[in-house]
């Protein structure tokens, strides 16, 4: 029964935790609020850089200022860039970096959301991975961890050393 009282708030406690990270990172292609984009050129730089994967939300109406993903219809591409005017219900946006203003001029609907916040260079970690060697790689060594199996140690006898 003591063993059960101090489990059972351990468990609630990992649910509650595990709960609370899928709503806050859910990826919208499972029904979450969350995107990711990995940066892959150096229009945000210094704030971004190259490598980076950003989380977004969406959500919220894009003001001047914000950080912004959006679908560039002429390259085709997504693009996370700062919102620095907005007229009438358009965005003009221009990467951090750029000395030019972006052609492309969204409307509040076309955002796919705001920058939340990023991790350094998990983005350039996650493109190494998909790489067919590397997954291969990575699929053998977890293969290799979850088959290596394990050893079960019994304590010696007092006044004997045992090994098995």
């Amino acid at each position: 029964m003591r063993r059960i009282l101090y489990t059972a708030p351990t468990a609630v406690f990992a649910v509650v935790l595990l709960l609370g990270a899928w709503l806050l990172l859910a990826p919208a292609q499972l029904g979450g609020a969350t995107r990711y984009a990995v940066v892959e050129g150096a229009s945000m730089e210094p704030g971004l850089s190259k490598g980076d994967l950003v989380l977004v939300r969406a959500g919220t109406t894009p003001a001047v200022g914000d950080v912004v993903l959006y679908r560039d219809p002429t390259l085709g591409v997504r693009v996370l860039h700062r919102v620095i005017r907005v007229d009438g219900d358009r965005l003009v946006l221009k990467g951090d970096a750029n000395d030019f203003v972006d052609d492309a001029r969204p409307r509040s609907t076309d955002v796919v959301g705001s920058y939340w916040f990023a991790v350094p260079r998990a983005g350039a970690a996650l493109s190494w991975m998909q790489a067919p060697p590397h997954a291969a790689l990575l699929a053998f060594l977890l293969t290799l961890v979850a088959f290596s199996g394990g050893a079960v140690v019994r304590p010696a006898a007092k006044g004997k050393l045992s090994s098995r």
